[in-house]
């Protein structure tokens, strides 16, 4: 079970991780509203206090760390229906979705609270904080991380739906912008479905 964050006792144990700028990616259904500043207290890192409408002190925007990854994140997570051996999507839905790529437009990297490997460890949590359904703990350590680490521009976790991956849940603060938007190739997106496993459906 996963613990909640103790003020006085965990500040100094956050490590940091510096993630390259160029590469950070998602697969977003609206690419004219990215970056898209999560607020509403339901994805993971979101600010809790965004339960009450208009309350969220911070955004947090969900990338990936290449394309493959937004794709499992995005498609695979919003269309988990497995049926008959794949998961099963909405071709249409899937060719709607833009690759959208962020940068800074100085920062050549991020400073992240590392959430994985021994920086997981050494704040006495494990991976239900990437892979959990219960988001009231990761979000309450997010605010915790986001009032006393100014410092840091988000969180660095595992993919919860690529485990040998990582995303980033970027505080608003981050300062990111888009660095170009378009529809992926159809070429390219049948070989991630059948990397992944997914059929496309009418």
């Amino acid at each position: 079970m996963l613990r909640l964050p103790e003020p006085g006792t965990f500040e100094t144990l956050v490590s940091a991780v510096a993630v390259p700028t160029a590469g950070l990616w998602r697969l977003s259904k609206r690419p004219a509203s990215e970056p898209y500043w999560a607020r509403g207290a339901q994805s993971r890192f979101d600010d809790p206090a965004g339960a009450t409408p208009g309350a969220a002190t911070f955004g947090v925007l969900y990338v990936g760390q290449d394309p493959e990854t937004a794709f499992c994140e995005s498609v695979i997570h919003e269309n988990s229906l497995f049926l008959n051996g794949a998961f099963v999507v909405s071709r249409a839905g899937l060719v709607a979705r833009s690759l959208v790529g962020f940068k800074h437009p100085t920062k050549p990297s991020m400073t992240l609270a590392d959430l994985t490997g021994a920086g997981l460890k050494a704040l006495g949590l494990n991976n239900d904080m990437s892979a959990g359904d219960n988001h009231c703990i990761s979000q309450a350590w997010a605010a915790a991380i986001h009032v006393a680490r100014p410092e840091l521009d988000g969180i660095r976790y595992v993919s919860r739906q690529r485990n040998d991956a990582f995303c980033y849940a970027l505080f608003d603060r981050s300062g990111v912008v888009v660095d170009g938007a378009a529809p992926m190739p159809a070429a390219v997106l049948n070989a991630l479905c059948l990397r992944f496993n997914v059929r496309a459906v009418v």
